[in-house]
């Protein structure tokens, strides 16, 4: 298909009609007619069939449009990009992070930057670990904050802080003793686990692993948002990062200390070639000032 067959497809689709798709096209009706007729002939197969007055889809038709309408949602996507980009003034970041990190840390950063940058635009998306070396190399992002600190092809890494997990339980199902918890407290209790947690999960599996420890993994969630209301629903007592904690307390959940604290390094993750941007130095300068100053209010 040619893209004029493209365009009159859709909008015949759309309005049902010849009439409305010249309207909406501003052409006559016999040029849409003619351009159907032969997009028709290109493919071999009807697109439509007429139906009292209307031109309804045929099966081919309905399974031709999903993916045509998928062409119009990047068009119009690019549309978009492009007034968003004639509009930009003082810079522009391209940010991803994970979502544990888009409720507080993140936007504070931004409104500060903003604040001393009104021209500065951002544009967020979050991601997966895994997903975070893909989004860069591909130029999805500019850069991406994650935990962890492991080094990556034409990659550079910054650590700009660290995270600290916490244990999460309902306070008439779990209370320490003493205020803070054993990692051996967790053994044989109802335990909500990570799965794909990234590095932050990796260093508490690996204190578990090295103690012996066995929780009672009951449910395995994807995300800390996910297992901490599980948690405040009392299906087990789970762990969860700082920011995470801070940003949904909850009256009826303790949050507790480990008594030897476990804790993962917050880092930025960039293409070589932008190491020395000065932009992204100075949000990343930024960022990494509001996570220093978190300690003492994490619990």
């Amino acid at each position: 298909m040619r893209l004029r067959h493209i365009e009159v497809f859709y909008a015949v689709y759309r309005t049902g009609s010849v009439t409305g798709a010249a309207q909406e096209l501003n052409v006559s009706q016999p040029s849409v007619s003619k351009v159907l007729r032969h997009a028709e002939d290109q493919l071999g197969y009807p697109l439509f069939r007429r139906s009292k007055g209307r031109l309804e889809p045929t099966e081919a038709g309905h399974e031709l449009f999903g993916e045509v309408d998928e062409v119009y949602r990047m068009i119009r996507s690019l549309r978009r990009t492009a007034q968003n980009i004639g509009s930009r003034r003082g810079g522009h970041i391209k940010l991803g992070l994970l979502p544990s990190l888009g409720f507080g840390v993140i936007p504070e950063a931004i409104a500060r930057l903003r604040a001393e940058h009104p021209d500065v635009s951002f544009e967020l998306d979050t991601l997966h670990t895994r997903d975070i070396a893909s989004s860069l190399y591909e130029r999805g992002c500019d850069v991406a904050i994650g935990y962890g600190a492991a080094a990556k092809s034409r990659l550079a890494v910054r650590q700009i802080g660290e995270i600290e997990l916490l244990v999460a339980a309902r306070k008439d199902q779990y209370v320490p003793a003493d205020g803070v918890v054993d990692i051996e407290d967790l053994s044989d209790r109802d335990f909500i686990g990570l799965r794909d947690s990234g590095p932050s999960g990796a260093v508490l599996v690996d204190e578990i692993d090295r103690l012996g420890v066995v929780p009672r993994e009951v449910v395995t969630a994807r995300t800390y948002y996910v297992a901490l209301a599980l948690a405040e629903r009392g299906v087990g007592v789970t762990v969860v990062d700082e920011f995470t904690a801070r940003d949904m307390r909850s009256d009826v959940i303790g949050l507790y200390r480990f008594r030897t604290p476990i804790v993962a390094p917050v880092s930025a993750y960039f293409l070589q070639e932008n190491a020395e941007a000065p932009l992204l130095s100075g949000f990343l300068d930024t960022v990494e000032d509001i996570l220093s100053t978190r300690p003492g209010q994490r619990v």
